[in-house]
């Protein structure tokens, strides 16, 4: 059935119930995923899921209402305008007015029509073995290649209207390498893009394969204070969901945030500006419109270390006299909240080979795991990928090393970004040097 026909079906529902206001959001996709385990293909399968989300308002009370089956839009209706009814009422409950929407171009690939469980089956068995012959030692012990294809369409009783087909074609690789008593980090290479022709599964497996048998014989370090070097992967987990976290309008508005009331002011180094742009061509978070059927607004967040902009969905909107800004997101499963699009980081003027060169001593962190608590700042995590620098050089790799602070004091140490940057799932990163950093061995 036609996607815009359901949601159709869902709004004359509502309406013949008495609502005020109503949003139908329905998604079917097909996927098609191989998993890799332990050096071996274990399943492939192929599936077509769908759902709808429902929302409603009534006297300004909200219902909410979730469902996997298409043929029961009226009764999921029925059951979300029940619980507005029962809801508490909330002058912010609105739905948001129908904006010009402009369709993005190469989201999606024709061709991506005809792809296949055996084409996926192929594209995993081509990492898998790639890796594997580039040297014995290397263990996988998980992969994965997916192939999917959603459309998604949404309405609201305001006039907002509109759908959407993209494709995606996911693919990652773990593992390490072990050779007697000699173990190295755990490594991880992800890619993920929207045409058939791009797939490079090849470049995938190589940077894992190179990544795991170079830092073979992995020691503890040593603890001193001084500069790290952030991968774009490190990036994402350190520095982007410190700045996602307190950008989100919610989060602002529950007093959870350290940058509330912060706006013009100085939260970062000079070197640092953050952009999100949801709007560009083929990007890997592009969409034409949001959860909630409102173009993205591009938001320069941070610029050159000063705060410029958040992020706000309807609610959050109204309840500061704002417009939306386009950044409501999430699926059939739950109502809007916000999140990023194209999350980028601009990229700086030296090389990543040069931000190694200008360090004394320091750590190169490939990855790492750990997240800031995004309330306080405060972080300590493993460096479960990473390299000693020594006088300019990468020496050792490293397992067993800690890295810990306060992720909004780093924020003012950032001392240098490298021109080079790097795809991390919808985010592009650079290589990031900070100063001053408690770097303490296993």
């Amino acid at each position: 059935m036609n996607l815009l026909e359901i949601c159709d079906t869902g709004l004359k529902e509502i309406n013949n119930l008495g609502a005020q206001e109503a949003e139908i959001y329905a998604v079917s996709s097909k996927n098609i995923e191989v998993s890799i385990e332990k050096n071996d293909i274990q399943l492939a399968r192929s599936q077509v899921e769908g759902g709808v989300g429902i929302r409603v308002f009534k006297d300004q009370g909200l219902g909410f209402a979730s469902l996997s089956d298409f043929n029961a839009i009226k009764q999921g209706c029925k059951r979300a305008v029940e619980l507005a009814r029962q809801s508490p009422k909330n002058q912010y409950n609105k739905l948001p007015e129908p904006i010009g929407i402009k369709k993005i171009p190469n989201l999606y690939d024709p061709k991506s029509e005809d792809f296949s469980t055996k084409l996926a089956l192929e594209q995993a068995i081509s990492m898998l073995e790639i890796a594997r012959n580039y040297d014995p030692r290397i263990t996988v012990d998980r992969g994965m290649f997916q192939a999917s294809i959603s459309h998604e369409a949404i309405m609201n009783s305001n006039g907002i209207q509109s759908e959407e087909t993209s494709s995606f074609f996911a693919y990652y690789i773990m593992g390490m390498a072990v050779d007697g008593q000699k173990v190295s980090s755990f490594a991880y290479e992800f890619d993920c893009v929207r045409f058939m022709d791009k797939i490079d599964v090849k470049r995938c497996a190589n940077d894992f394969a190179l990544k795991v048998i170079d830092s073979l014989g992995a020691t503890k370090g040593e603890s001193f204070k001084g500069q790290v070097i952030l991968s774009p992967e490190s990036v994402g987990s350190l520095i982007a969901s410190a700045i996602l976290f307190s950008v989100n309008a919610n989060n602002l508005q529950k007093g959870m945030s350290r940058w509330a009331g912060k706006l013009g002011t100085q939260v970062t180094s000079s070197s640092l500006t953050v952009e999100d742009n949801g709007l560009l061509p083929g990007g890997l978070g592009s969409s034409s419109f949001d959860r909630e059927g409102i173009p993205p607004s591009p938001l320069t967040i941070i610029e050159e270390g000063k705060l410029n902009a958040y992020m706000y969905n309807t609610y959050t909107a109204l309840k500061e006299n704002r417009n939306s800004t386009g950044h409501a997101a999430g699926g059939i499963s739950s109502v809007p909240g916000i999140g990023a699009t194209n999350f980028t980081i601009k990229e700086g003027t030296s090389s990543k080979e040069d931000l190694i060169k200008g360090v004394k001593q320091g750590v190169l962190v490939t990855r790492f795991a750990g997240f800031p608590n995004p309330m306080t700042g405060e972080f300590s995590g493993a460096v479960k990928g990473g390299w000693l620098i020594k006088d300019g050089k990468l020496t050792v790799p490293l397992c067993e090393t800690l890295i810990q602070g306060n992720i909004y004091d780093l924020f003012t140490k950032i001392s240098a970004i490298s021109k080079e940057r790097r795809q991390v799932m919808s985010s592009l990163f650079p290589w990031i040097l900070i100063d001053d950093v408690s770097v303490t061995a296993g």
